[in-house]
């Protein structure tokens, strides 16, 4: 068996509705219209409307922005020698979690159509994929019990 051989490298992302270039035409769109809105109300006398619609505009440019930072997330999976999981966060940390593949057990969770897939090892468990589908986190643990399977063959033919 190869010393660095990569049975499986996936990166998983959250499924995103915004990207860069439909984020910032939005946060355009709604700074102009409320400017434009709020600019009306003030000239007919009527000035906490226009502050109210200030206070909304922030409150959805700060759901952007929140929306945004969410969708930089990922975990990577990767098989080789140990199953290596890289966790990243929204705010740009990256954590790594190193688990044993010998005694590996995948569980699916489903409720309703989301769930999350947990991968067991000698007690502990780790969670991975809670922003994925049903139908994807299935395929996913298809993906990583092949991987397991070939990394096994190649493991008793080496030993």
């Amino acid at each position: 068996m190869e010393k660095n051989k990569k049975y499986l490298d996936l990166i998983l992302y959250p499924n995103c509705s915004l990207t860069i270039k439909s984020l910032i035409f939005l946060s355009l769109l709604f700074t102009t219209l409320s400017f434009f809105i709020s600019l009306y109300f003030i000239t007919n006398g009527a000035w906490p409307v226009g502050v109210f619609l200030f206070i909304d505009l922030l409150i959805i440019l700060l759901a952007f922005k929140i929306n945004f930072r969410r969708a930089q997330m990922y975990e990577r999976i990767i098989i080789a020698e140990k199953i290596l999981i890289k966790k990243n966060n929204f705010r740009g940390r990256e954590r790594v979690i190193k688990i044993e593949p010998s005694w590996l057990r995948l569980k699916v969770y489903c409720n309703n159509n989301s769930g999350h897939l947990e991968i067991i090892s000698k007690g502990k468990s780790q969670i991975i994929g809670n922003y994925l589908n049903i139908t994807e986190l299935k395929k996913l643990a298809k993906e990583i019990k092949k991987a397991l399977i070939v990394r096994e063959k190649e493991l008793l033919l080496n030993f």
